[in-house]
């Protein structure tokens, strides 16, 4: 089994950043020489977005090798154990599968509908868009239906940033200067068939306050009632705090505690009665901040639009539920690749042998985390990815800090998105 090579740099000059990051390839790939590295994925810092065509071409010429190249820019880079949040940083990794068990995406080349184009049926995708992107809720339902698990798995950017989905047929015009594999809005991406295997997980970081309520009255992101009474009350009584109902928010000792409480708080929406499994929220609850109150309609205003007949349920963030839970998911992740053998108590020592044979391990990994996560949880630069690198082991591994983080057709925005790539 080999590892998917990786480079990273940082630099003040971008052009010397890409040449590192090529070093550190060509050094990886001469391990394995008669590797098909074809397929290259990209995260950049959104300082480097203005400058994603020029990038695109640089590393298209120095890698000829590699025929497609998809991406994202962020607002930190993620590699290995470090987070680059320096002006000009790139982070790559090379994925050496056939070119009939994938296909880039974009606004110019969609996922055929379906998923299945001349002997190509996807089953998962990588999806990189804008969090402005109108419709996107409907958009990536759509997305995630033309593939056959629905497993979607990416980032999604601010309005100024640039995503990056070039093909092999686009390398001719690339390479001559012309505009080509960059776009600022719409989705794009790489989609895989069933023969590419990885998984998804996520992480909240997020600890509930009690049960989940029904949500009876919503108007745009304004929650208005919940089990068929004001929302605001029902929040701050769960709160334990007290507010003045005579006064506005920031006025008032009672107001202050409210807005304090408030500050450490979040609202995960889930369908109706469902985002809570043995008091944890479940991949189902999409976290959402609470940006505002509105005493006159008693109300609490969320930072995306809900709908009534879905469930809310509030919480907090937790940094060692969050330490915890990233622990856990490595071991999950482990767990799930060791082959299940009926005869596995058996002693004998072939056994052991096809165990060993038959288990899968972690070629690379892709992480999308959020701002709310990294040092600001984790109590440190770098400290969330050495917890993830301790609990996968010394995997390859990219990412990017962005606005919003994709689990199958679901948009989070407070959680960290892992997904792995295995072979034998």
């Amino acid at each position: 089994m080999s590892l998917f090579p990786v480079g990273h740099a940082s630099h003040d000059d971008w052009h010397h950043a890409v040449e590192q990051v090529v070093l550190q390839l060509r050094g990886q790939m001469l391990r394995q020489p008669q590797a098909p590295y074809r397929l290259g994925l990209i995260y950049l810092s959104q300082s480097l977005a203005p400058h994603a065509q020029e990038l695109l071409a640089l590393l298209a010429r120095s890698l000829p090798q590699v025929t497609d190249w998809v991406g994202s820019s962020g607002h930190t880079v993620l590699a290995m154990e470090h987070e680059y949040s320096a002006s000009y940083s790139l982070a790559v990794m090379l994925l050496d599968i056939s070119a009939a068990d994938y296909r880039v995406y974009s606004g110019v080349a969609p996922l055929a509908l379906g998923g299945a184009e001349a002997g190509f049926e996807a089953h998962s995708a990588l999806v990189h868009s804008s969090i402005d992107q109108p419709d996107l809720g409907e958009l990536l339902l759509e997305l995630s239906e033309r593939t056959s698990s629905g497993n979607l798995f990416g980032a999604l950017s601010d309005e100024r940033g640039a995503q990056i989905a070039c093909r092999a047929e686009d390398l001719p015009q690339l390479r001559t200067g012309g505009a080509v594999g960059v776009f600022h809005a719409g989705f794009s991406g790489v989609a895989f068939d069933s023969d590419v295997a990885c998984m998804s997980r996520l992480a909240q970081g997020c600890s509930p306050l009690g049960v989940g309520m029904e949500i009876t009255q919503a108007t745009g992101p304004v929650l208005l009632e919940l089990e068929g009474e004001p929302a605001l009350p029902r929040l701050l009584q769960l709160l334990d705090v007290q507010a003045s109902s005579g006064s506005n928010p920031g006025e008032g000792g009672g107001w202050q505690a409210a807005l304090s409480q408030l500050r450490k708080t979040q609202a995960a929406i889930a369908p109706l009665g469902r985002g809570l499994e043995r008091g944890a929220l479940t991949d189902e609850a999409q976290v959402l901040h609470i940006v505002g109150l509105d005493p006159v309609r008693q109300g609490v205003a969320l930072s995306s639009p809900v709908e009534p007949e879905h469930t809310v349920i509030f919480c907090q963030r937790d940094t060692s539920e969050a330490r915890h839970e990233l622990m856990q998911m490595g071991a999950a992740l482990k767990d799930a690749l060791q082959p299940d053998f009926a005869d596995a108590g058996s002693d004998e020592g072939g056994n052991e042998a096809a165990h060993a044979e038959a288990a899968q391990h972690i070629r690379g990994a892709i992480y999308v985390s959020s701002k709310g996560r990294g040092s600001e949880m984790f109590g440190g630069a770098d400290a969330e990815l050495k917890l993830l690198r301790h609990a996968l082991g010394p995997v390859p591994l990219i990412g990017v800090v962005a606005d919003a983080q994709l689990m199958d057709a679901r948009v989070h925005q407070l959680a960290g998105v892992l997904t792995v790539f295995t072979g034998k």
